[in-house]
């Protein structure tokens, strides 16, 4: 894929029973070179504030609109809409015990232990323990390059994590969940999956950062106990990424800061 060759996607959504809005962009994206999302577009008919397109109103339906450059093909499309009304309506549904006492082995990967990737690599260390479980690792300085965001300055731009872990033969998505049960199910089919939470002071106990704005580890199994089992890539080395978080706690964390993101991958067929 040549840098000089961009991916665009726009999306417009329809008022119920109504007009559709315009076209809102979400940026361009390349598999190299540089890749960047929309500075902050707030209108009347919505917010794009990066990755995310907030609506003021209800909609029915959607449309996008994608401009592939020469020499580019798509693979997969995907979109997730959500309700933020209903974001807590499962929280607390009873886990399935099936799923529980089972740990994906997937390889642990600090962030920390980079002199430039400290609290702004996550996300990027997440993907390449995504891609190290497929067996098709990465460096975390490469991850962190290639997913770099242009205009939101940072790494943590979700679809831009998935679009690279598709240019390395991963089929790859950002969805939401409704609660951790959701999560067993892709953890049971042998999925880890990587998840966003965000954390005020001792909100998170166990962990390796005080707090956080919003930081992606991998949820990688759950405890005989039904607890999650995450590689968290704040701790201070490989070998002390494995941690294991209260349940109710995890799950509030993760709902209440994402919706209950999660990047989903699984090999391209």
């Amino acid at each position: 894929m040549k840098p000089l060759y961009p991916l665009t996607v726009e999306v417009r959504v329809r008022r119920q029973g109504g007009p559709w809005t315009r076209y809102f962009s979400f940026g361009e994206w390349r598999a190299s070179g540089l890749r960047a999302s929309p500075r902050v577009t707030r209108t009347p008919d919505g917010t794009v504030n990066t990755d995310t397109l907030t609506l003021p109103f209800r909609a029915d339906a959607f449309q996008y609109r994608v401009t592939a450059g020469a020499g580019l093909q798509v693979r997969l499309l995907s979109f997730n809409t959500s309700d933020t009304a209903l974001r807590f309506r499962d929280q607390g549904a009873a886990g399935q015990a099936a799923a529980w006492n089972r740990v994906l082995n997937v390889p642990g990967l600090s962030q920390m232990i980079y002199p430039d990737g400290g609290p702004v690599w996550c996300s990027p260390t997440s993907v390449s323990m995504l891609l190290g479980f497929w067996k098709n690792p990465v460096r975390v300085p490469d991850a962190a390059k290639a997913t770099f965001d242009a205009v939101y300055q940072g790494f943590g731009n979700w679809p831009f994590n998935t679009a690279y872990a598709g240019t390395q033969g991963l089929q790859a998505f950002v969805t939401r969940m409704g609660s951790l049960r959701d999560a067993e199910a892709y953890l049971g089919q042998g999925l880890p999956l990587a998840v966003s939470v965000r954390f005020g002071a001792g909100e998170l106990p166990g962990g390796p950062l005080t707090w956080s704005d919003g930081h992606v580890m991998v949820l990688t199994g759950f405890d005989a106990q039904g607890n999650p089992v995450v590689n968290d890539p704040a701790a201070p080395s490989d070998a002390k990424v494995k941690r294991t978080y209260p349940r109710a706690t995890f799950e509030r964390l993760w709902l209440n800061h994402a919706g209950g993101m999660a990047y989903v991958t699984a090999p391209a067929p």
